[in-house]
């Protein structure tokens, strides 16, 4: 998976995918996608903890401000990366990874996902998207909501700020769309 996701983003971290069997602080999800009539590696979507949340846990559960992210730690998920290899692209391969991903995360009891886009990729396209999969897309340089209650952007900018987010509440099991609340 590191080598798609490097062939695909220019700029990645060499460790970009976590040990998913052992890094609990971030609790990544990991999804792959391999092309049936080769077996090739087609497509891959990660998603993990929030930066933010895990940083507070990591400080107790909390940062400056009284940002406390200990009740909502297993109820968010952030789309970390996402990418279909290009020979794979326009086969629905990126909307199967996101059906299964949202299955899979609402079934560990994740209320709410979220991820942003930067520049130096398809913007537009990636709007359309996300959109068309049921996520909320914000406007450029608009910030996330407060999602159950929370802010979800670090507070110390680190990496060029994303042009524009996207989250969507999961589902409960009666097909509700959970709502998002402040935690006590």
């Amino acid at each position: 998976m590191q080598a798609l996701f490097e062939s695909v983003f220019s700029d990645i971290d060499e460790f970009a995918v976590p040990p998913t069997s052992s890094d609990h602080m971030y609790a990544p999800l990991v999804l792959r996608y391999h092309d049936p009539d080769t077996s090739a590696l087609a497509g891959a979507a990660l998603a993990c903890r929030a930066q933010v949340a895990a940083t507070a846990m990591l400080a107790g559960g909390r940062l400056p401000g009284n940002r406390d992210y200990r009740t909502v730690l297993d109820k968010h998920r952030e789309l970390d990366l996402m990418c279909v290899a290009p020979a794979f692209r326009d086969r629905g391969i990126g909307g199967a990874l996101l059906t299964a991903m949202r299955e899979e995360l609402a079934a560990q009891g994740v209320r709410v996902w979220f991820g942003n886009a930067i520049d130096g990729y398809d913007l537009d396209g990636l709007r359309r998207f996300y959109t068309r999969h049921g996520f909320t897309v914000l406007a450029d340089g608009e910030p996330l909501p407060p999602l159950l209650g929370k802010d979800w952007t670090m507070p110390t900018v680190v990496a060029p700020a994303p042009r524009f987010y996207f989250y969507q509440r999961l589902t409960g099991s009666a097909g509700q769309a959970l709502e998002s609340h402040p935690a006590a």
